[in-house]
């Protein structure tokens, strides 16, 4: 009999996509998935689901107090989300839940609890967020996609699965290879070094302005440079002039679908220090600077950065410090061909984990019931 495991997933797309990524090995071992989504994003979830022929469904979520009032009426929300989630799972009747983590996933890991079903957790974070450290008493383990930082506690035995990405990412990065089609779209030649440049959702705005002033005092260093800047944002023009008054080809854009083609092309990455974001350096070996967003939900960021850097494998750099002068001395080294950059190359690929999914998928049907 196929075994079902019921997914709890919402919040973010770093909590989401990962979670297709699971479920779609889940069903290419015979299991039936099926998706508990929560939070702001979930009627969006739900039918990227569907497009992939994935179960889901949509269950209430609760916010921590944050006021007097709020407070009053959180034990009965959280109560009403419990007991909403429940209902979910007895008409399911999984065989495991597995908590993606974010306090969408909470209710339903709650109401495995009362349900008598098992639990497993997923934690993206070098440091684990606090719905998985709450819900990590009743779970029987806890997949991780990095190693935890020290001092992090967790009440649950715990093994390093690496983070599930997107299936595109993966192909690219098992056949590395210098994206033609890319690179001529975005003017790129192979004879300069190329540096990608991004920020996140939350945290592009410090780098987008701080990276092209960097690149303004690189003096004729600069001769050797090239630059693919995805900025988060529309407003580029300011950013492109900057590039272009330092005499740097650009390509500045938003975003990128394709961001695997970037990374293809990048022979350094500065960026935020987002669980994702490392996951997807180790995935590509590729050398990074990384300068965590301090105001992340308890410094998650910083955690991710410290453990990369203790293992030689990234660049820490706190926002504090990263100004363009001290930017542009580490773009110096580099353009020079500083040997440190290639050893953070080799070390950060011992963080990656390209079966990732196949593993979280192969621990939920061990556990399950």
């Amino acid at each position: 009999m196929s075994k079902r495991v019921a997914i709890a997933s919402g919040g973010t797309g770093g909590h989401f996509y990962p979670t297709l990524a699971i479920a779609r090995e889940l069903v290419a071992r015979g299991a039936l998935p099926a998706l508990l989504v929560a939070g702001h994003h979930a009627r969006e979830q739900i039918e990227l689901a569907s497009r992939q022929g994935l179960g889901a469904s949509q269950v209430p979520a609760f916010r921590l107090p944050d006021g007097p009032v709020s407070a009053l009426a959180f034990p009965f929300r959280t109560w009403s989300a419990v007991r909403a989630a429940r209902r979910q799972l007895r008409e399911m009747m999984p065989d495991l839940l597995l908590g993606m983590g974010s306090f969408a996933a909470v209710p339903a890991c709650l109401a495995a609890r009362l349900e008598g079903i098992p639990l497993v957790l997923h934690e993206g974070n070098a440091w684990m967020g606090r719905a998985n450290r709450f819900t990590s008493r009743w779970a029987i383990e806890a997949a991780l996609s990095l190693p935890l930082d020290e001092g992090c506690r967790v009440r649950c035995p715990t093994v390093r699965t690496g983070m599930p990405l997107r299936d595109p990412l993966v192909k690219a990065a098992a056949a590395p290879d210098w994206p033609e089609t890319f690179a001529a779209r975005a003017g790129l030649s192979r004879d300069r070094k190329t540096l990608l440049v991004f920020g996140g959702s939350q945290g592009a705005r410090f780098i987008n302005e701080t990276v092209p002033q960097a690149v303004c005092g690189l003096g004729d260093a600069h001769l050797r440079l090239q630059v693919i800047h995805l900025t988060g944002t529309d407003a580029n023009g300011p950013i492109a002039a900057a590039y272009r008054q330092a005499g740097v080809h650009a390509h500045v854009r938003r975003a990128d679908p394709d961001i695997q083609n970037a990374y293809l092309s990048a022979d350094l990455v500065i960026c935020r220090a987002g669980a994702s974001s490392l996951c997807e350096l180790a995935l590509f070996g590729k050398p990074a600077i990384l300068i965590p967003l301090p105001t992340a939900a308890e410094d998650h960021q910083t955690a991710n950065a410290r453990v990369a850097a203790a293992r030689g494998a990234a660049l820490h750099m706190p926002q504090a410090q990263a100004t363009p002068a001290s930017l542009a001395a580490r773009l110096q080294d580099w353009l020079a061909g500083g040997p440190s950059f290639a050893a953070l190359a080799t070390a950060i690929r011992q963080l990656a984990v390209p079966d990732a999914a196949a593993q979280v998928a192969e621990l939920c049907l061990r556990h399950a019931r």
